[in-house]
């Protein structure tokens, strides 16, 4: 079921790029039905406002998850003043997708405001930023709560101060 989240996020961004024949195009509902619900994270839509919470990690204390309950991480090496992302090649992306949020719109109660926000990537996308750093989901997360990410490749699980999440 991820292969059908990453299937639907290639499409999204493929959509951003060129100009869809409405013949030719489906929607998400139509995929599911072809396919079966999505499992995993569900990918920010054009139009959706990212969610994000403050979820307790067993294994790395307290990490900011997005509104699947899925755990968001960081890149050390991405730019945060001003926010860049190094993750731009479909390679990456589809390992550590972006966490996107249309129009900049960003619901986020329990995280301090000041730290919230939103860069515009090279693709025109806005991709959500915690303390300056680009968030992403990690495609081998199976389910919310995971924290498989962590660790992997210079990226780490995101703590609602910005920093890397530790116990």
């Amino acid at each position: 079921m991820i292969r059908f989240a990453v299937f639907a996020l290639v499409l999204l961004l493929g959509a951003c790029s060129a100009k869809a024949d409405p013949e030719e195009t489906a929607t998400l509902e139509e995929l599911e039905a072809a396919s079966g619900p999505a499992a995993g994270p569900t990918p920010v839509l054009p139009g959706d406002i990212a969610k994000l919470r403050v979820e307790q990690s067993a294994e790395v204390g307290p990490v900011v998850a997005d509104r699947d309950h899925y755990t968001l991480y960081f890149h050390e090496k991405d730019g945060t003043n001003p926010s860049s992302s190094t993750c731009l090649e479909a390679e990456c992306t589809l390992v550590w997708v972006p966490l996107l949020a249309a129009g900049g719109k960003v619901e986020a109660p329990e995280l301090d405001a000041k730290l919230v926000g939103t860069f515009k990537r090279p693709d025109g996308l806005e991709q959500v930023t915690i303390g300056g750093h680009p968030v992403y989901r990690y495609v081998d997360d199976e389910q919310a709560g995971d924290t498989t990410g962590h660790g992997v490749d210079g990226r780490f699980a995101i703590a609602p101060n910005g920093a890397k999440a530790a116990r």
